[in-house]
C-alpha cells in the first residue's frame, strides 16, 4: 500500500480535527469551532493515533499542543485543501464566475467606508460571488492569508515576510483620539512626554496598532501605565468619546466618530507615529481568481486615495 493509499484510507475528517486543534489550542475549543462534541473530536484522534502508532497531541498546562507528527499530517491536510480551493477556482473560472467565493481577511480598523465602498464597486462587476469577511488583529490576519483561509488580507504593516506577496500603502500618521472636550482636541500635535499626564486606552499586544504606541513610547523613554485595554477599536472610541481616555489609532480608522464631532484625532509628534502604515497582501504562489484579483485592485484603489 503506497503512502497516498495509506493517507487516503485516513479520511480528510481526522485530520480537519487535528488541524483546528492546532488553530484552537484545544479540544474543547476545536470542537466548539466545528459545531460538534468534543467526545468525537477526542475519539477520532485517539483512534488516528492507535492507527499510525504516533502521539498527534500532548497536553502543555492548559493547552493541547500538537506534536511534530501531527503537525506533518496538518501539512499535509492543508496541502490538499489548497489543490482543491486552486481547482475549484480554475473551475469557476471555465463556468464564467457565475458562482464563486472570495475571502478578506480585514484587521478591524479597516472595517468601514473604505472597504464599502470597494465592495459596492466589486458587486456591480460579480453580482453573484459571495464575499466572506474575516475580521482581527494583524496576527490573525496573517494567519489567516498563510493557511489559504483567505484570499487577501489587510492590516497593519507587519515584518516582510516571504511566504507573502504584500502591497504597502502610504504611511498615514498616529493619531491621539480623543473627545473634542480634551485638551489635546486644541493642539496641533502631541508630543509623546504629554501622554504620561493621561489616562491612556491601549489595545491588546496583538494589534498591530499597539505595537507602534510601544516603539513610540519606548524611545521616547516613557514609563505609562494604560487605564483600559480593549481588543476593539470601537469599544477604545467610545471610551474616548465619552471622556475617559487617550486612544491610538488612524484618523481614517475613527473617522466615523470624527465625522459625527464625537472624536478629534491629533497626530502624535514623533518618527515613528509618523510612518504608521497598512498593508495588502495574499500569499506568494496563490493564484488569485479574476474575482479575487479584481477585489484586490479595487482594495488596492480606495486605500492608496484614503
Amino acid at each position: 500500500m503506497t503512502s497516498d493509499t495509506w493517507m487516503d484510507d485516513i479520511g480528510e475528517r481526522p485530520l480537519k480535527y487535528l488541524a483546528e486543534i492546532a488553530a484552537t489550542g484545544g479540544v474543547r475549543m476545536a470542537a466548539e469551532s466545528l459545531g460538534v462534541n468534543p467526545s468525537v473530536v477526542s475519539r477520532q484522534i485517539a483512534a488516528l493515533e492507535r492507527r499510525l502508532r504516533f502521539p498527534l497531541i500532548e497536553r502543555r498546562g492548559r493547552n493541547v499542543m500538537v506534536t511534530e507528527i501531527g503537525q506533518v499530517l496538518i501539512d499535509y491536510y492543508r496541502d490538499g485543501q489548497r489543490r482543491q480551493r486552486d481547482l475549484s477556482a480554475r473551475l469557476e473560472e471555465y463556468r464564467h464566475l457565475k458562482r464563486g467565493r472570495v475571502a478578506i481577511g480585514v484587521g478591524e480598523g479597516f472595517i468601514g467606508r473604505l472597504i464599502a465602498q470597494a465592495l459596492q464597486r466589486f458587486s456591480m462587476s460579480y453580482p453573484d460571488i459571495l464575499v466572506e469577511i474575516r475580521s482581527g488583529p494583524t496576527p490573525v490576519v496573517l494567519s489567516l492569508v498563510r493557511d489559504d483561509v483567505v484570499d487577501i488580507g489587510l492590516c497593519a504593516r507587519s515584518e516582510d515576510d516571504p511566504a507573502m506577496r504584500i502591497h504597502p500603502f502610504a504611511a498615514k500618521a498616529l493619531c491621539a483620539v480623543v473627545a473634542p472636550t480634551h485638551r489635546f482636541a486644541k493642539m496641533a500635535n502631541v508630543p509623546p512626554s504629554e501622554l504620561v499626564h493621561e489616562r491612556l486606552i491601549f489595545m491588546t499586544e496583538a494589534h498591530g496598532v499597539q505595537q507602534f504606541v510601544h516603539s513610540v513610547l519606548d524611545t521616547a523613554r516613557l514609563n505609562v501605565i494604560p487605564a483600559y485595554r480593549v481588543d476593539l477599536f470601537n469599544t477604545a472610541q467610545t471610551l474616548a468619546a465619552a471622556g475617559l481616555g487617550v486612544a491610538f489609532m488612524s484618523a481614517i480608522t475613527a473617522r466615523r466618530g470624527i465625522e459625527l464631532g464625537e472624536l478629534v484625532a491629533v497626530p502624535i509628534d514623533h518618527p515613528i507615529a509618523a510612518g504608521f502604515s497598512s498593508q495588502m497582501m495574499t500569499r506568494v504562489g496563490r493564484r488569485l481568481s479574476p474575482a479575487a484579483d479584481h477585489l484586490w485592485k479595487q482594495l488596492a484603489q480606495s486605500l492608496a486615495h484614503r
